[in-house]
């Protein structure tokens, strides 16, 4: 009714719906409330560094008390609060981000691990509201043959950071072209390379705004943005770039972990279901014995995307994981 009245078609006629009649009967009488359908883990985080308390208040559309435990679980893997639910110094720092606690989480650890430059690049290509590769149906060989240039064995994560860099280069290539024949040619040049590698321009984009912002933050927090995994030092112990990037990663998304089992699909670490690699994700017709991953999708199967192998020595040094009572 509420569409029928937007469209200015209030007055007498037929009415043809896209779904049948059962369908519709079937319906609710109104969406069900967001609060009630998504994480509630950086909303208790926020409300926590107001000094408050989400049972605390009187909400028109209260979630259940599961989908509250769960998040404060997800925050306390995350060194967000303590045992007690307190709120912990590093919980403090992901709250000023403008991203999910778990990427929020990665920033803070990257510091540790010399990589933050790294995984802001990542993290704002994950970030963006619309998908990094362009999937083209009629052109699968070609998309395949494309992807490959940028493919990191490691995984999603590092194939991501591949395809910023190279257009962080196209972009440096093309301002230089700009000063002798202008800007027009300059987003010509861009477009036409994102275009040729199916990529998402408008993903690129926007991830650039939201880096700048989580320099922003950075800056504010005392956390050294440029720091660079490509700038340190070979000290014979030091970590790869490549592992740097990976554990700091790890520290956000541990709650999103699997280990292999013996018929080739991987077990949460965290949960009781089997998952299997999305197609689309460059270690699908690989065997990882651990993997992090972004999120589920749920069809026939279970399929993990975004996918990166990490080392299974990673969860035994995790303090959470270490301690018996959580």
């Amino acid at each position: 009714m509420q569409r029928t009245g937007r469209a200015g078609r209030e007055g007498m006629g037929v009415c043809f719906r896209l779904y049948t009649e059962a369908a519709f009967n079937a319906m609710a009488l109104s969406s069900e409330p967001e609060i009630l359908r998504s994480s509630l883990s950086s909303s208790i985080l926020q409300l926590k560094c107001l000094g408050q308390e989400l049972q605390e208040l009187q909400l028109m559309d209260a979630p259940d008390e599961e989908s509250i435990r769960s998040a404060f679980k997800t925050l306390w893997l995350l060194g967000a609060v303590d045992q007690r639910s307190r709120l912990t110094d590093a919980g403090r720092k992901m709250a000023a981000f403008p991203v999910d606690p778990t990427y929020a989480c990665a920033i803070v650890a990257s510091e540790g691990y010399h990589c933050t430059l790294e995984i802001l690049e990542i993290i704002s290509v994950l970030s963006a509201s619309s998908k990094l590769f362009v999937d083209i149906t009629d052109q699968r060989e070609a998309v395949a043959e494309q992807r490959l240039k940028f493919r990191h064995p490691s995984g999603d994560h590092m194939t991501i950071l591949n395809v910023a860099r190279a257009y962080q280069e196209i972009t440096a290539a093309a301002g230089e072209a700009e000063k002798n024949s202008g800007r027009n040619k300059e987003k010509a040049a861009k477009k036409e390379w994102c275009r040729k590698h199916f990529l998402n321009e408008r993903t690129l984009l926007e991830a650039q705004e939201i880096k700048n912002q989580l320099k922003t933050v950075c800056q504010r927090l005392n956390i050294n943005w440029t720091v660079s995994a490509l700038k340190k030092s070979t000290d014979e112990g030091a970590l790869t770039e490549e592992d740097a990037i990976i554990r700091s990663l790890g520290h956000g998304l541990c709650g999103n972990a699997a280990f292999l089992q013996p018929d080739g699909t991987y077990k949460q670490i965290i949960g009781q279901s089997t998952v299997k690699i999305h197609p689309s994700s460059t270690l699908c017709d690989k065997k990882q014995p651990a993997i992090i991953y972004d999120e589920l999708v749920f069809t026939n199967n279970i399929y993990a995307r975004g996918v990166s192998s990490i080392p299974k020595s990673f969860f035994v040094n995790h303090e959470p994981f270490k301690q018996r009572k959580a």
